[in-house]
């Protein structure tokens, strides 16, 4: 079967080729001039006719803003948990009201969510989801002509791991003291510190099987809340991962190095290398090699499409798997357009995601891959990103049935409100004269709709590529409703000068979207 669907998706990569589009354009944004965000049509978020919530196969459409639940838990400083589900009703009614918004994409940690076993009278605390749940119910029941908001899930792993589970598992760290000692046999974590997407701490190794098994009975709980209610629309796999779902994990790049913990420095690398050596003894084929992730990760995409029913999987890529070795690495050959630098990682991710795009793989469920590093600096060139989430789309399209298509989607890096230079300067390094957030949110919508029919909204070069949604983060859409009313100057790729609002951005974004998501019919 894997054999069949990369020889049909080079066929379509070549065929998508010879057909894609290079006129370049420019097109009108529409403003507060010629567009009220009171209309009908913008409350909607969509100039089409509106559509009731999906009953079959749930897919995300649409703008959705991004809740970092624990950022939020911290910055309401309140323990009472009444007052706390409080200020969560109130964040997720603002950001629901967002004419422009589709839904929202709840990232949580599976501690904040699992802090006790499931044998505990208090195992589970959904209450920030149940918030969620219930305001974008709330908000289609008080709209009924308008489309219906969903939810996405990213539950987060790894690091974030319940405390009560770490402590029934060995540690390996004394692989990496001097002198070295072997731990227990089924030792399954390690020390990894300074990682850049969440610090570090005691990281579960990926094989390890009680920290698989505790996942597994985690989401089948949440499946269990929640997989039957038509907001739920999506969820992210995660499992074999550090801090979010991305397939990241500490390397020599991206923590500590060398890592100083263990009385003797030590690469992040080279512990993988002694991990696995010590995991996988006499196995070759795991040794200096990604092949651990490559297996953990497509179990985890097994299992999940085992728990979950008729909503869409969601495969996120990262650049971020250790690479091990200069060699001994082959990448398939229907994704090797997506790895421009050919490596390990980027070898590990495009064979994890040919597991993916099997028809015969993920259950009763639609799929999608997405990146969720997004800046208007990473265009081109790097691994695996946007441009590789637009390409396997596009060559997916047209499959049948459609629980065969690809469905792409992107997150913002980070906030362009916020962190604006980081985000929107096209180039690395800053914009020598600063950026605003409306020029910083138009520069990264330019590279999300680039090659797709609808990228002369934004500047870009028109082609035949589809996407399904776009995540941003929470505190930009707050800007946008804030700032409704004074329109910037934004520079477009002519050179001509447009004043519009962040909301105008967004409220174009999102119709634009909905034109070119896949499939065009909900079944």
């Amino acid at each position: 079967m894997k054999k069949y669907i990369l020889l049909v998706l080079t066929f379509m990569m070549f065929a998508c080729t010879l057909g894609q589009k290079d006129a370049k354009q420019t097109a009108s944004i529409p403003t507060r001039a010629s567009q009220s965000t009171e209309s009908s049509e913008a409350k909607s978020g969509s100039t089409s006719a509106p559509l009731a919530l999906p009953l079959g196969l749930r897919r995300p459409r649409g703008i959705y803003a991004v809740v970092r639940v624990e950022q939020y838990i911290k910055q309401f400083q309140n323990s009472n948990t009444s007052k706390l589900d409080s200020q969560f009703d109130t964040l997720y009614q603002s950001l629901l009201s967002n004419p422009a918004i589709a839904g929202l994409t709840l990232q949580v940690q599976w501690d904040t969510l699992n802090s006790n076993p499931p044998t505990a009278a208090n195992a589970y605390d959904w209450s920030s989801i149940d918030d969620a749940f219930a305001q974008a119910s709330a908000w289609n029941t008080q709209n009924p002509t308008s489309t219906g908001k969903t939810i996405q899930l990213i539950v987060t792993a790894g690091f974030s791991t319940p405390q009560w589970v770490l402590n029934q598992i060995p540690s390996c760290d004394g692989l990496f003291q001097s002198p070295a000692h072997n731990p227990p046999s089924d030792c399954g974590k390690a020390s990894f510190m300074g990682f850049s997407e969440g610090g570090g701490g005691a990281l579960p190794l990926p094989w390890n099987p009680l920290y698989k098994s505790a996942w597994q009975t985690f989401l089948t709980a949440l499946a269990a809340r929640y997989e039957a209610n038509p907001v739920f629309v999506s969820i992210a796999v995660a499992g074999p991962t550090a801090a979010s779902a991305e397939m990241i994990l500490p390397n020599n790049t991206n923590s500590t190095n060398p890592q100083t913990q263990f009385g003797t420095a030590i690469a992040p690398n080279e512990m993988w290398v002694k991990l696995l050596a010590f995991h996988y003894s006499g196995k070759t084929a795991y040794q200096n090699s990604d092949q651990a992730f490559i297996d953990e990760w497509d179990a985890a995409i097994d299992m999940y499409g085992q728990i979950f029913n008729n909503v869409t999987l969601v495969a996120t890529t990262g650049s971020g798997l250790p690479n091990l070795n200069k060699t001994g690495f082959t990448i398939p050959s229907a994704f090797s357009s997506d790895c421009n630098k050919p490596d390990m990682d980027c070898a590990a991710e495009t064979t994890i995601l040919s597991h993916f795009v099997d028809p015969s793989v993920g259950g009763n469920n639609s799929k999608a891959t997405q990146t969720s590093g997004m800046e208007a600096s990473r265009a081109n060139g790097l691994n695996l990103g946007v441009g590789s989430v637009k390409f396997l789309s596009q060559r997916t399209a047209e499959l049948k049935p459609s629980s065969a298509q690809i469905l792409g989607g992107a997150q913002f890096n980070t906030s362009f409100s916020i962190d604006t230079a980081v985000e929107g300067c096209t180039t690395k390094g800053g914009c020598t004269n600063g950026i605003s957030p409306e020029q910083a949110e138009y520069n990264v919508l330019q590279v999300f709709f680039d090659g797709t029919p609808a990228a002369a909204a934004f500047g870009g070069t028109q082609g035949m590529a589809t996407l399904n949604y776009l995540q941003t983060y929470s505190p930009d859409i707050q800007y946008a409703t804030a700032h409704i009313n004074a329109p910037m100057p934004v520079v477009q790729p002519n050179g001509t000068n447009l004043s519009v609002t962040a909301q105008d951005l967004l409220n174009l974004a999102s119709q634009k979207i909905l034109e070119i998501s896949e499939p065009k019919q909900i079944p």
